[in-house]
């Protein structure tokens, strides 16, 4: 992989490169350019469609616009050197409040109020005051409560950017005080930021094996795949039998139910170059991939042998060599 970097693809802060979020990214700055940008926005979606890195982007962009090493906008990345990124990444920029939930527990009243102490401050040279609130949908009745009053009085020049995973779970009364943007991506796109993910880390995936990709159903999934790739050493392009070895070798040592998602995944996309290569034995191809396929489905339903299992699995895959 051309970046070995498993941080940079777990964390939203850390991922330089924004996928997916074009479209989102030119109209927020449209917004902010004509003075327009409401004080409250939500992000709503699936867990792992981007906001949070969508989102750092943007403050990003926001914050160092001033700056010699800003913003890459024309690529929409982050630049390393970006005093303003620095800052953000180690929690000590002060024109940004960043709250999250703590190992999925609620986001408490305590935060709120450390939030609210931020919001009666100046802001640094006169600039803009940014909160990022993550996973608010822990936000319990308490914290919510004094966040809407936040909300509703906004001091001078702060933007709320308000991210959640299920929107059921956060008060009408948040809502109805937020832009909200519904996140969610179509096949075609999904296919389009997979291919881009794939460029961007120089894995020269043949077509038919970004189908397979989207069996992760979000990027950030399949950025989560990439990370348990990470530090393996692999060029998971071109040797895939050293691929499905690791996945393997991975699930017996941590035994992670979505480590064999990953590695159905690099079979099927096996199996796929498989079928390029020789079209006769297609039928013969497709009869294997489904038995192996069904072997992991039992290994996870009934919680057989690992070992033995994947010894089989091995003989199959080997023998079509």
């Amino acid at each position: 992989m051309k970046k070995n970097k498993t941080d940079e693809i777990n964390k939203p802060i850390d991922q330089k490169t924004l996928f997916g979020f074009d479209s989102y990214f030119i109209f927020f700055e449209k917004l902010i350019q004509n003075g327009r940008l409401p004080n409250s926005i939500m992000l709503s979606g699936q867990k792992g469609t981007g906001k949070a890195t969508f989102i750092y982007h943007f403050i990003n962009f926001l914050l160092s616009k001033n700056e010699e090493n800003k913003y890459d906008r024309k690529n929409f990345s982050i630049n390393h050197n970006s005093s303003s990124y620095k800052l953000i990444k180690s929690g000590t920029h002060p024109n940004l409040f960043f709250l999250d939930s703590l190992n999925d527990e609620n986001i408490k009243i305590e935060q709120i109020r450390k939030l609210l102490l931020f919001l009666n401050k100046s802001a640094y040279n006169d600039g803009i005051k940014i909160v990022l609130l993550d996973n608010a949908e822990h936000l319990n009745i308490n914290s919510s409560n004094a966040l809407l009053k936040a909300i509703e009085e906004p001091t001078f020049n702060t933007y709320f950017f308000i991210i959640n995973n299920d929107s059921k779970k956060i008060l009408n009364t948040i809502k109805s005080r937020c832009i909200d943007f519904k996140i969610n991506f179509n096949l075609k796109e999904k296919r389009n930021i997979f291919y881009k993910i794939s460029n961007e880390y120089d894995l020269n995936f043949v077509e038919s094996d970004l189908d397979n990709f989207l069996y992760f159903d979000t990027h950030g999934n399949f950025l989560k795949y990439l990370s348990a790739l990470n530090g393996s050493k692999i060029d998971e392009s071109n040797n895939y039998l050293s691929c499905i070895d690791h996945f393997m070798n991975l699930y017996i040592e941590k035994n992670d139910p979505k480590i064999l998602n990953y590695l159905s995944v690099f079979i099927q996309s096996f199996y796929n170059r498989l079928s390029l290569k020789n079209s006769q034995l297609i039928a013969n191809y497709h009869r294997n991939l489904y038995k192996i396929l069904y072997l992991i489905r039992d290994m996870k339903t009934f919680h057989l042998d690992k070992k033995n299992l994947f010894f089989s699995i091995d003989k199959i895959i080997k023998n079509e060599r």
